[in-house]
């Protein structure tokens, strides 16, 4: 991915709340000029406002989602079909029960083949993100390691979906969700820094006072493979982050 001279536009919010609303109306926005909008989407806390705010949004303007396509970002590998840990559990949940998305439009890279064959199941999903014209919109969180998606430190910006071993800080913050570092997965299927910057448009979610360092680092920090998230700034035309104060308490 070239380096583009576009800054990323900030938006500090006076709330987790409020930053996860401004989200879900681009959200909305799109899929109302674009009804089969292709979504990348992401999972964990920093989200589940966000698509609370979506469907509410959805329903209040009557937005036909039948066509709508989603791509998630990753999957842990390891857990069984129906265990609620899966991030495709997580969706079904928060955005895609609600809406009635159908299944047939809902994307994962699949986890179960990854086991066995990692590299034709990482093609596939490439594949079938060219095959859906590209990602038009991409939701991203980051952890406090600095990862986007689960590119872990030392990945490179030009990564593709590809299995990945789990940094220890990962697996110890999802520590607490499978009852002990012990339950908890060491593999996951993900999608590259490569994959994901070539979105047509990244917006970036950081809420409290722990991301605040990570934060500066990917705003102001030198581009390093040990902090993933510092790949976005300068590489992508179409970038925006939302903040709220406690996340944004160390940019000046």
């Amino acid at each position: 991915m070239e380096k583009s001279s576009r800054p990323p536009i900030v938006t500090i919010h006076g709330s987790a709340d409020e930053g996860a609303v401004a989200a879900a109306l681009e959200l909305a926005d799109l899929v109302e000029a674009k009804p089969d909008a292709v979504l990348g989407l992401a999972t964990g806390g920093t989200m589940v406002g966000v698509y609370a705010a979506f469907v509410r949004e959805a329903r209040a303007r009557s937005l036909d989602v039948s066509r709508v396509r989603t791509f998630n970002l990753d999957e842990y590998l390891g857990l069984a079909v129906d265990d609620a840990k899966r991030f495709r559990h997580f969706m079904e949940l928060h955005l895609f029960g609600p809406l009635s998305i159908p299944s047939e439009h809902a994307h994962f890279p699949d986890a179960e083949r990854a086991q066995t064959d990692a590299v034709g199941a990482a093609r596939d999903y490439e594949s079938a993100i060219e095959a859906a014209g590209g990602i038009d919109l991409q939701l991203l969180g980051i952890g406090r390691n600095g990862h986007i998606a689960f590119n872990e430190p030392g990945s490179s910006p030009d990564s593709r979906t590809r299995v990945i071993e789990l940094h220890g800080a990962t697996r110890a913050d999802a520590a607490p969700s499978f009852g002990g570092l012990a339950g908890t997965p060491e593999r996951a299927i993900t999608m590259g820094m490569g994959t994901i910057l070539e979105a047509r448009a990244l917006r970036v979610l950081a809420f409290g006072e722990a991301k605040a360092p990570v934060v500066e680092r990917m705003l102001h920090g030198e581009e390093d493979p040990e902090t993933p998230c510092t790949f976005l700034r300068g590489r992508h035309g179409d970038l925006a982050v939302h903040l709220d104060r406690d996340a944004a308490r160390l940019l000046h």
